[in-house]
């Protein structure tokens, strides 16, 4: 009988395993490939295409939002937030333990946590009541369009203004003594050279130390200092606050302090998570304004979520279209968002750029008109990191100047809610295009001075005469502009009026300040003129002199002594000579005695004082012989 053969122990281990192997990874891509197909709600689409793609030991980087997304983002709403994630982050952790998870991103903006997990953990989390939806944690970018950038040395840049400033009105902003003081700007971009000189400190002066940059995190290399290794992030913090100190004013708003997130690195790009993270240590660090010029194509529930809850915290989201135009329905996410004040670009001659992204935007079943405004685009001059400057186009360089037009507002009307300076940038803009807001220019292009006072009056006013003898009657012209309908004067001796044009009668001498405040429904302005109007009687002339006699050459001080407020002054010394100034002091290089004349005038008359004999000159020779001169 023949002897069957067997196989050794050690062969038969090993085709098990293999056959373990093999059913494990044949389950795990079953698993893997069912989690992709699904029509589980809880994973967004792009999810679910990246997913179809993926092997199955691969990490995803996702955000995994929590079911509670109406907890308001204050400090006892963080604390509760921070409760809901507990149990979520301690499986993650976990999870990471064993090699299937990464970065975890706790986030308090909305309720929500980032990380990076093998599909196996997806598959998980989709099973948990603490999870309601899972998206792709995208890769969003800055968008630069194609447009060519001209760069100008430091060294050859002209003291001039950048057009786009020009154009939206901004320097007319200034001369009313607004520049954005007191009002802190976040960019959301690609970092900042804080060392440039138009955006190293707030006056241009090196003896004293407030600087413009005041808050500074890096999600990207987690560097401590600001910097900024693609430019972008520089270009847009001119256009928002650059002071001019280099040659080029560039900035909007230069009054303004800025706080940089850096969330996109070297080559324009980064994560949402660290974009949604940005936003919220924004809030965290007091800004009033988000300036975010980047975005993607596909739409996040999550950056939707932060935009609506920026908004509900006080801060006024500015977010550019994107340059995917001239097509329609480009709009990019988060500038989709209704709440988002989303920006189109337009170039010098006020025509929407071909590259600017047009809307309209259908989310949630609602269709709305996108961008909100427009603003200057297209080779836009602003600053770029080592000091220089550059001209770039994109909707990149439309959005800071909405955000430094919005730091304009908020500084004349502090307490204005987010809702109200959207609209108001939106009612004050230049219309353009079709009639009314359209999907190519939103509502216009903005004006920075009808944003700012547009509807308010600036009070104004002129007087004549200023100056003269008591009692003077002055007639007062009101000059203010934007159509007051109540005005209160005060004219410096506690009397006021409420009528346009008052003349008034002043009866006692003084230097009289004058206050006007015009007011209508929309707000009111105030000017105040000090020691405008100056009430005086005749002057009464007199003088000393020191020394009053001495031998040639002679220097003599004289002091005016008149009263009655005298505004001018002729002296004649005797010799021929005349001065006109207050206090002269004359030299006398001959013997003999000089008669003084000093004649003083003030808008109510004028006064003489002769002194015969006053000043005595003597020569080196005998004393008491004089020359007299009259």
């Amino acid at each position: 009988m023949e002897k069957k053969s067997q196989k050794p122990l050690r062969n038969t281990v090993s085709e098990l395993l293999c056959v373990i192997c093999t059913l494990f990874l044949l389950v795990s891509l079953f698993s893997f490939n069912a989690l992709a197909e699904d029509s589980n709600d809880k994973i967004s689409a792009s999810l679910s295409s990246k997913l179809a793609e993926t092997s199955a030991t691969e990490k995803v980087p996702v955000i995994i939002m929590l079911p509670d997304q109406q907890i308001s983002f204050t400090a006892a709403g963080k604390e509760k937030i921070e409760s809901k994630q507990k149990d979520l982050i301690t499986f993650l952790e976990t999870e990471k333990s064993k090699n299937n998870v990464k970065d975890i991103k706790p986030m308090s903006i909305i309720n929500a946590v980032a990380a990076s997990v093998t599909p196996d953990v997806l598959a998980s989390l989709t099973e948990r009541s603490d999870v309601s939806t899972v998206e792709l944690d995208a890769i969003y970018s800055i968008g630069q369009s194609e447009t060519s950038s001209v760069e100008t040395e430091a060294s050859t840049a002209q003291e001039s203004t950048a057009w786009g400033v020009d154009k939206i009105g901004a320097p007319a902003v200034w001369q009313q003594g607004i520049t954005g003081k007191g009002i802190t700007v976040a960019v959301v971009d690609t970092g900042v050279d804080a060392t440039h000189p138009d955006l190293d400190d707030l006056d241009d002066n090196p003896s004293t130390t407030d600087p413009k940059v005041i808050g500074w995190v890096d999600y990207v290399n987690s560097e401590s200092s600001p910097y900024d290794d693609h430019g972008h992030g520089t270009h847009v913090s001119g256009t928002i606050s650059g002071t001019g100190a280099n040659g080029i004013q560039t900035g909007v708003a230069p009054g303004t302090n800025l706080i940089v997130a850096k969330v996109f690195d070297a080559s324009g790009s980064g994560y949402l998570s660290d974009c949604i993270l940005g936003f919220e240590w924004a809030v965290t660090n007091n800004a009033r304004i988000i300036s975010f010029s980047g975005g993607s194509s596909v739409h996040s529930t999550a950056f939707a979520d932060t935009i609506n809850n920026v908004v509900a915290a006080g801060v006024i989201p500015v977010v550019a279209a994107g340059n995917s135009g001239p097509a329609s329905s480009t709009i990019n996410c988060p500038g989709d968002e209704l709440n988002s004040c989303t920006v189109g670009a337009t170039d010098s001659s006020d025509v929407i750029a071909y590259f600017s992204s047009r809307g309209p935007v259908t989310l949630n079943d609602q269709t709305y008109i996108k961008p909100d405004v427009s603003a200057p685009g297209v080779d836009v001059t602003s600053t770029l990191p080592g000091g220089g400057y550059a001209d770039w186009s994109g909707t990149s360089m439309a959005t800071p100047h909405v955000s430094g037009t919005a730091a304009l507002i908020l500084e004349e009307n502090p307490t204005m809610k987010p809702a109200a300076v959207k609209e108001k940038l939106e009612d004050t803009s230049l219309d353009l295009g079709s009639s009314g807001k359209d999907n190519n220019y939103g509502s216009g292009r903005i004006n920075a001075y009808d944003a700012v006072f547009g509807g308010m009056p600036v009070a104004s006013f002129t007087a004549k005469p200023t100056s003269g003898k008591v009692p003077l009657t002055v007639a007062f012209t009101d000059t203010s502009t934007g159509t007051p309908t109540k005005w209160k004067w005060t004219f410096g001796d506690g009397k006021t009026s409420t009528v346009q044009n008052p003349k008034y009668k002043y009866s006692k001498i003084g230097n009289y300040t004058v206050t006007l405040t015009a007011t209508n429904t929309a707000g009111s302005n105030t000017v105040t003129k000090t020691d405008y109007i100056v009430v005086v009687s005749k002057p009464t002339a007199s003088f000393s002199a020191s020394p009053t006699s001495g031998k040639a050459t002679l220097t003599v001080k004289f002091t005016d002594k008149s009263s009655g407020n005298p505004t001018s002054y002729k002296w004649s010394f005797g010799d021929g000579a005349i001065s006109r100034e207050k206090n002269p002091t004359h030299q006398y290089s001959q013997a003999g005695n000089y008669k003084i004349t000093l004649t003083v005038s003030n808008a109510a008359g004028s006064s003489t004082i002769s002194k015969t004999n006053f000043i005595k000159v003597t020569t080196n020779t005998r004393p008491g012989i004089y020359a007299e001169s009259q």
